[in-house]
């Protein structure tokens, strides 16, 4: 099995908004509409202020995490984005 055909991994990214002042129901749609999570939910951080956590499966080859990670900073409204949890699907 070569690196390009060894399956998948399910992702958890952390995005923050740049701001309190970001329409998080926007920026979600934002996403959808950029990358297709499986799954969304909101994570309240402090004073108001709210991360996205989003739930992706990607190919487990080389540079796809980088380029959906880039995918997601490049979302108007975003100011980071983290992965915070790879796990191998089966």
């Amino acid at each position: 099995m070569g690196k390009d055909d060894s399956g998948s991994v399910i992702t958890t990214f952390r995005v923050m908004p740049e701001s309190t002042d970001v329409d998080l129901d926007e920026l979600e749609d934002r996403i959808r509409e950029k990358i297709n999570p499986a799954r969304m939910e909101r994570q309240p951080i402090a004073f108001g202020l709210e991360a996205i956590l989003l739930v992706k499966q990607i190919p487990e080859k080389d540079g796809e995490l980088d380029r959906i990670t880039e995918e997601i900073m490049s979302i108007e409204g975003v100011r980071e984005a983290e992965v915070i949890d790879i796990t191998r699907s089966m």
